[in-house]
């Protein structure tokens, strides 16, 4: 296992950094792969905690924090790290970040199998005590590889659990390795069981969040859609179309972007309008059809053009709030996505207005993340100046480093 400080040198040793086409680019590939990699290492540097092989949400390597409960992974946003980091490797062709996900994947697929690591920790500071011996013995016992919570990166929240398939699933592509493709049919499974009976995956398995909404549904779309292309099983397809039709059942999308859940009027929050336009591209790779990528082109304008989360010089805006822990990915995502889709409009020679647009977007926002002042080392909230609020932490960190990696060329 690659320890902390290990992997830190590692970084700093490499400085090799793969030749990038820039045709067709306004940055240079190389910048904007060591800006990747930079961020990265503070990342690390301010969040990781070895001894649970995953990130905590706040500074501190709070290991007490952590084992009573009061501070943890933030899990969601992991799993975005996870992605990044299968995207930047297939990116450049190099493998820098290859120990590290079997790292992960290794010490949290159960989750809490790290617990005696966290404890030997805690003992050698002299902070443990008969009453945490007490405790560990039973959490260790209560660990079972059969329950659905907390095994094969599964919650009762199932679009926490979607993004862990989608990043295992990329990295099962890369490594050819059946434990990553496990996961994400687990995965699958999980999210398929909570079909509620009137349509569409449920947000959380708790009474009162059953309720669907895009983001779960979108990246059920999504991940469908690619197990189907690995796989080429085909009730993978039939389940990706199905939740597709329920979003448009649903009206998730209203004329001029994704709303977050039916019956909501023109709340654009910007994950919602990039996963979607993930959904109906991951469709086209697994099945060719063009008319998945003519309707994201269609939907891509209206969502640039009319919801008002594209502001001046193409920067994109999280318009309804800057309040909250999530908010802070959301941008990074939809870039993510804006990518994936430009990509394929590239590759096929085809809407190149919408792949204009699509360009500006994810160009102007790049532009205003490397102009943008660090804290402590860390992104901001905001790309846009002036901002509305300063906040800077794992999220938009995360973010900024998603956005980043989208503006890049493959080698």
């Amino acid at each position: 296992m690659i320890t902390r400080s290990e992997f830190l040198k590692l970084l700093a040793a490499s400085a090799f950094i793969p030749r990038l086409s820039a045709e067709g680019s306004p940055f240079p590939q190389g910048e904007l792969a060591n800006r990747f990699r930079e961020g990265m290492a503070k990342l690390d540097e301010v969040f990781w905690v070895p001894e649970i092989a995953n990130w905590l949400d706040r500074p501190g390597r709070d290991l007490r924090g952590h084992f009573d409960g009061g501070i943890n992974p933030p899990w969601w946003s992991c799993a975005n790290v996870a992605e990044a980091m299968v995207d930047f490797m297939n990116l450049t062709g190099t493998d820098l970040y290859d120990s590290r996900l079997r790292e992960i994947h290794a010490g949290n697929v159960l989750r809490g199998s790290r617990l005696p690591e966290l404890a030997k920790a805690l003992r050698a500071k002299d902070d443990w005590n008969e009453r945490d011996e007490q405790k560990l013995k039973r959490r260790v016992k209560a660990l079972d590889q059969k329950r659905v919570h907390d095994s094969e990166f599964r919650n009762e929240y199932l679009d926490d659990s979607a993004w862990w398939g989608i990043a295992w699933l990329k990295f099962h592509e890369r490594t050819k390795d059946a434990r990553y493709l496990r996961t994400a049919r687990a995965i699958h499974e999980h999210m398929a069981n909570n079909w509620r009976k009137e349509g569409g995956v449920s947000w959380a398995e708790d009474a009162d969040k059953r309720d669907p909404n895009a983001i779960t549904n979108s990246l059920f779309v999504v991940l469908s859609a690619r197990l189907y292309r690995v796989t080429k099983q085909k009730a993978f397809l039939a389940w990706a179309e199905k939740a597709l039709a329920w979003e448009k059942e649903a009206k998730l999308y209203d004329g001029s972007g994704i709303v977050d859940r039916p019956g909501h009027v023109a709340d654009y929050w910007t994950y919602n309008q990039g996963a979607y336009l993930g959904g109906l591209e991951a469709l086209h790779a697994a099945t060719g059809k063009k008319e998945y990528l003519d309707e994201a082109a269609a939907i891509a304008m209206t969502i640039i053009g009319k919801t008002g989360v594209v502001g001046e010089g193409g920067v994109l805006y999280e318009k309804l709030s800057t309040e909250g822990w999530d908010v802070g990915l959301f941008k990074g995502i939809c870039v993510r996505y804006f990518g994936i889709l430009l990509r394929s409009f590239r590759k096929k020679g085809i809407h190149p207005e919408a792949a204009d647009e699509l360009d500006r977007v994810i160009r102007g926002s790049v532009q205003a993340i490397l102009r943008s002042k660090l804290k402590d080392g860390l992104y901001p909230l905001e790309w846009q100046e002036p901002p509305r609020a300063e906040i800077h932490n794992f999220n938009t960190q995360l973010s900024a480093l998603i956005a980043i990696e989208a503006a890049m060329i493959p080698s």
